[in-house]
């Protein structure tokens, strides 16, 4: 390291420029703190550095370190499961679709008679209303056919999904 003088001589401006040419440490410092430019400006040489020499290694240059290979067994490959799909699940909510296209499209009354006497008030020809089917004797239990209510459009559609859900492989 230069000696503290001439660094606070660097710094306030006033070292010598033959101290430069003379101190590789102090002439690093000079063109940090000026650059390079500043330092030709005021005909301030580089001073001679020592040529990085090359090391060359003493004997073969290979040395290749071998590592033991470490005896372990493989893991076991897990077994591979086929997908299977759940053909129960696809024939329950076929059938439950089924039913409700018939219901909605000819109705549930013109198929199974469910009126207990043809002298009935009822008419069993029309399709049965899903949200009354307990009372299945009322009048307000049945609608006309070709109408979807809320009831009908959610069953519907759940009973689709279900059906392409269950034809996914697991």
């Amino acid at each position: 390291m230069a000696p503290l003088d001439d660094v606070k001589r660097l710094l306030d401006g006033t070292v010598d420029p033959d101290a430069l040419e003379a101190n590789p440490e102090l002439y690093d410092m000079a063109e940090t703190i000026y650059g390079r430019d500043t330092l030709d400006h005021l005909g301030v040489e580089a001073p001679e550095r020592p040529s990085d020499s090359i090391v060359q290694p003493n004997g073969d240059s290979k040395h290749e370190v071998e590592m033991p290979l470490p005896d372990l067994p493989l893991p076991p490959v897990p077994e591979v499961i086929e997908g299977k799909r759940s053909w129960v699940i696809f024939s329950v909510t076929t059938i439950l679709f089924a039913l409700l296209m018939v219901n909605v499209t000819v109705g549930f009354g013109s198929v199974v008679p469910l009126c207990d006497s043809p002298d009935s008030e009822t008419l069993c020809e029309d399709k049965l209303t899903l949200a009354s089917i307990a009372d299945y004797e009322s009048p307000d239990s049945w609608t006309e056919t070709m109408s979807i209510n809320v009831v009908d459009g959610v069953l519907i559609v759940l009973s689709t999904a279900l059906m392409a859900y269950s034809l996914r492989k697991r």
